[in-house]
């Protein structure tokens, strides 16, 4: 398959609009999204270049607003050429977890940067499942520029399609809302959710809660590992192939273990005290447990247990700037890191490159253009199917391993958000 680039994406973009309002016409936007794909390219003071275009006028964005409500625009007295070395000097004053660049000029002299736009971090917490409702960002295009070629392109909150790794991907494209992933942990679910009864939770439950309370520290964790920008390995086994592997040392030799106590379980713990805390909040409102509940609740105790599980999510994320994976159990117990790969596994020289959620359409393979950590993880889910692996590149790329239909199966991205604060 051929590779994609920016004029690729641009009218793949634009063919998805829909009737969408945009100040930006497809010639503009190919030379909104070429300038930001070289950019991309580029370093400042050695690190790599990550930002955001915001293509909207800055007329169209109130005067007296910022966040956490709106949105803050400073405009240059006099607005910035719009190309790749522009950026590589404005990206450090808009850090990308906070701020945009502003640009415009379709039809009047030429596309420019007109300032920046800081938008608060609500932006990144919505993307990667976090509390709080946060200010929209405007009905725009925006570009988000993860790494070297990786660039989104969104309208508003929605995102439109993705360029990685020469390829162009659909927003649809989010592996957490497959089927078969939330199912390859079903039975943890069941598992606490039978516990429930040791925590004094009576209300019922919704399931969903707890695939999305999962699925938010995952998304925690892989974005701060690409924040270190070191990349990394993470892990997940069954519950009892996970306590094998920390006895044995077999097919992963973990040099720091952990000892099997309260702290290595302190995700089950919070989970635990999260829902008998939303089932108290929800008795006293009439209504069940659930994802919303828990995304609006203002008990102190609620915010209290979030803030613990996002300082979790960055403790696991601290241990995968060791060399060697991260192994968890499917409870998301942390067994241990610095884990080496060993033993006579069988070679995987070709894999599936998922190309939808479910892992249906698929191209195969070669494995012999990826590192060390790839071909190890290949090796580690060919050998044992119920493990789920997910590998992170320096650049930030994320993909997420597993054995599907007798095949060695890797998805991009995982809909996750770029980065977290």
């Amino acid at each position: 398959m051929a590779h994609a680039y920016p004029r690729d994406l641009a009218q793949f973009v634009y063919d998805r609009l829909e009737g969408r309002s945009v100040a930006c016409d497809l010639p503009s936007l190919t030379h909104v999204l070429s300038a930001a794909y070289q950019a991309s390219l580029l370093r400042e003071e050695e690190r790599p270049l990550t930002f955001r275009l915001l293509l909207a006028p800055p007329e169209s964005l109130p005067l007296e607003d910022g966040p956490p409500g709106g949105h803050h625009r400073f405009r240059f007295q006099d607005a910035r050429r719009l190309d790749e070395q522009e950026i590589r000097r404005l990206a450090p004053a808009a850090k990308m977890q906070r701020a945009m660049l502003g640009v415009g000029g379709v039809g009047s002299g030429g596309l420019h940067i007109w300032g920046l736009v800081h938008t608060g971090p609500g932006w990144l917490r919505a993307m990667q499942g976090g509390r709080g409702r946060h200010a929209p960002l405007p009905p725009a295009l925006s570009v988000t520029v993860t790494g070297p070629g990786r660039l989104s392109v969104s309208h508003g909150d929605m995102t439109l399609g993705k360029l990685a790794g020469g390829y162009i991907a659909e927003r649809s494209h989010d592996v957490f809302e497959s089927r078969w992933l939330p199912d390859a942990c079903a039975e943890v679910r069941r598992e606490l959710y039978d516990a429930r009864g040791s925590a004094e939770v009576a209300a019922p439950v919704d399931p969903d809660l707890l695939r999305r309370t999962d699925q938010q520290l995952v998304r925690r964790v892989v974005a701060a590992i690409r924040l270190a920008r070191h990349g990394g390995t993470l892990i997940l086994l069954p519950q009892a192939q996970a306590e094998e592997v920390v006895r044995t040392g077999v097919p992963i030799a973990i040099k720091y273990r952990f000892g099997d106590e309260e702290p290595r379980r302190r995700y089950r713990s919070l989970q635990l005290r999260l829902l008998e805390v939303l089932a108290q909040d929800a008795a006293r409102h009439g209504r069940a447990p659930d994802w919303e509940s828990f995304r609006t609740s203002t008990e102190p105790e609620v915010a209290a247990l979030d803030d613990a599980l996002l300082e979790l999510a960055h403790t696991i994320a601290g241990l995968a700037d060791v060399d060697g994976a991260v192994v968890l159990s499917k409870r998301f117990e942390v067994m241990g890191f610095g884990g080496e790969i060993v033993g006579e596994l069988p070679d995987v020289p070709r894999v599936m490159r998922a190309l939808d959620l479910e892992g249906e359409a698929r191209e195969e393979e070669s494995t012999d253009g990826v590192g060390t950590r790839h071909r190890s993880l290949y090796r580690l889910c060919g050998a044992l199917p119920e493990a789920l692996g997910i590998v992170l590149s320096q650049d930030g790329g994320v993909r997420l391993v597993a054995k599907k239909d007798g095949a060695v199966t890797y998805w991009d991205e995982l809909g996750t958000g770029p980065m977290e604060i």
